[in-house]
C-alpha cells in the first residue's frame, strides 16, 4: 500500500513539474504573439553587382537608444546581421518604442543567400525582401 501512495506521489510531483514547464512555455509564446514580437522585421534587399544594400527600420525601446549595425560572414553563403542598441545615458526620455533606420551592405552572390540577425544578442525573424533596380528608364 505505501508502495502505491508513494508512486502516486511521484506521479504528481512529476505531473506538476511538467505543467508548470509547459505554462511557462506556453505563456512566452502567446505573450509574444499578442505583443507581435513574432512579427517579422521586413528588411529590403537591394541587389547590385556582388552587393546587397540592406535596409530597414527596428524598433528600439526608447527615443533615448541608438541602433547600429554589422555583419556577420558564417559562410560563403550564410551571413548575420548583428542589430546592437545601447542607450544614452545623459538623456532623460520616455519609454516609448521607437523606429531606427539602418543600412548595410554585404558582398555576396546575388543567388542563394540567406540571412540571419540578432538585436542585442537574441535571434529575431526577419523577412528579406529582394529588390532589382533598373538602371533603365521605363519605356511610355
Amino acid at each position: 500500500m505505501s508502495a502505491t501512495i508513494s508512486r502516486m506521489a511521484w506521479f504528481l510531483i512529476a505531473a506538476t513539474v511538467l505543467a508548470y514547464a509547459v505554462y511557462l512555455v506556453a505563456g512566452n509564446i502567446v505573450r509574444a504573439e499578442a505583443s507581435g514580437e513574432n512579427l517579422p522585421i521586413i528588411i529590403r534587399d537591394e541587389l547590385g553587382t556582388g552587393a546587397h544594400h540592406l535596409s530597414g527600420m527596428i524598433m528600439v525601446p526608447s527615443p533615448c537608444h541608438e541602433l547600429s549595425v554589422r555583419t556577420q560572414s558564417v559562410s560563403s553563403s550564410t551571413h548575420i546581421l548583428l542589430f546592437r542598441t545601447w542607450r544614452e545615458p545623459s538623456v532623460t526620455c520616455s519609454s516609448d518604442r521607437t523606429p531606427r533606420y539602418f543600412r548595410t551592405m554585404i558582398f555576396a552572390p546575388g543567388a542563394g543567400v540567406t540571412f540571419t540577425a540578432t538585436l542585442d544578442d537574441a535571434g529575431f525573424p526577419i523577412l528579406v525582401v529582394p529588390v532589382i533596380l533598373s538602371r533603365e528608364p521605363l519605356d511610355s
